[in-house]
């Protein structure tokens, strides 16, 4: 799998990767980073720009996506472990997103305050991807059990479902690759 660097984030006076999704888009940039690890530790910042309505509300429960990694040298919607995020209910809503042998599986890891640093893992066991964070609940989620050990890449933050972001999204992130 070749990868190459297409596009990187600004950063920020603090040091943080600064991810805009524009109105009418999926994502904030378009990139391949070879990712090589057993997990991520990440710090994220949402502001008031991740509440949003959309206009067909039976799509407001969807999912969008944080970060995490493709696994088991796959393609990420086959094999992969991300955190993802929603304004539903009136809150932030994080949740633990994986896919296993192609099916998507997901659990409520909890709400996040808006403008706030919350620090997030995903960690990879043989059997299982571990998530936790700041104020949530920890959730662990099925892993292929026969994954091959190989070239792996990030993933990055990425609006919808089938929506496009309706307002321009920052996401503000601090990561490292757990090896």
């Amino acid at each position: 799998m070749a990868l190459a660097c297409s596009e990187t984030p600004t950063l920020d006076e603090d040091g943080f990767e600064v991810y805009t999704i524009s109105a009418g888009n999926h994502s904030s940039i378009s990139r391949n980073e070879l990712f090589t690890g057993q997990g991520i530790n990440a710090t994220v910042i949402f502001d008031e720009t991740a509440e949003y309505t959309l206009e067909v509300t039976s799509d407001q429960a969807d999912i969008n996506k944080l970060l995490g990694f493709s696994d088991c040298t796959q393609h990420h919607q086959s094999e992969s472990a991300r955190i993802g995020w929603r304004w539903y209910e009136d809150e932030l809503q994080l949740l633990a997103y994986a896919y296993l042998e192609g099916d998507l599986h997901f659990q409520l890891m909890g709400a996040v305050p808006i403008n706030t640093e919350i620090d997030l893992q995903i960690i990879a066991t043989s059997n299982s991807y571990e998530f936790s964070g700041t104020g949530l609940e920890s959730v662990s989620l099925e892993r292929t059990s026969d994954c091959e050990a190989g070239e792996n890449y990030w993933l990055w933050p990425y609006f919808g479902g089938n929506q496009v972001a309706p307002q321009d999204i920052t996401i503000r992130l601090k990561r490292e690759q757990i090896d």
